[in-house]
């Protein structure tokens, strides 16, 4: 965490500086006074593969989410990177935000007619609690295919989650398996007006799911 008397930098500074300014061992003199050497990890919000290394977005304690950067894999502990492919189990309260999203986006796409993919915005690291070794892979790339049995922590759910019916007692149901991608996107460019010069503006992460789900009529008699 950053020291208390260490003069912040503003998140067009942190978001363009260069990591190896942040991190190198022998840091220049004139960043030692500026910046903190170290900052707290709040949590691993993805992962990336380029030509160098794998590289990991952090959202870092006490710093907005605009700032928000992608790391390589060696800035962090080997305990860290663990507990993003083994996650620890979030707090109740984002569980039960992240069940609200996943049922509204289900619900939607079981009650529309059109069969494009439904966006729902759940955080990385909460995805990659609740689908942490389940699922298969799919011939699409980046895309898992999940059973109703795999949902089995997601206990935020209704039991009903995976259809609606009528006042007769007829609807639709999920066909499984549910093809689901989890994705981060960056909100649009914006400028703004900063000591009388036009400036880019904050881009945030958008951590969501991509979840492609065929429906089948159903009825009281045949959910099962």
């Amino acid at each position: 965490m950053a020291d208390k008397r260490s003069v912040r930098i503003d998140y067009n500074q942190l978001h363009h500086m260069s990591s190896e300014l942040l991190y190198e061992t022998k840091p220049r003199k004139r960043l030692v006074k500026k910046y903190p050497k170290t900052f707290q990890v709040e949590r691993i919000i993805a992962r990336r593969t380029t030509k160098k290394y794998e590289e990991y977005l952090v959202k870092w304690q006490d710093w907005p989410l605009e700032s928000s950067t992608w790391e390589p894999s060696c800035h962090f502990s080997t305990q860290l990177l663990r507990n993003y492919d083994n996650p620890v189990k979030p707090t109740k309260e984002r569980l039960y935000e992240a069940g609200r999203q996943f049922f509204s986006g289900i619900n939607t796409a079981l009650k529309g007619k059109s069969r494009a993919p439904v966006y729902v915005h759940i955080d990385g690291d909460i995805w990659q609690y609740l689908s942490h070794n389940k699922g298969r892979n799919s011939e699409h790339r980046g895309f898992k295919l999940y059973e109703k049995d795999d949902f089995c922590l997601f206990k935020e759910l209704p039991d009903n989650w995976w259809y609606i019916l009528d006042k007769n007692g007829e609807g639709y149901a999920i066909d499984f398996p549910v093809k689901i991608k989890p994705l981060v996107t960056w909100t649009t460019a914006n400028f703004i007006w900063k000591n009388n010069s036009l400036v880019e503006g904050p881009r945030m992460p958008i951590e969501k799911l991509c979840i492609i789900i065929v429906k089948r009529p159903c009825n009281i008699y045949n959910l099962h």
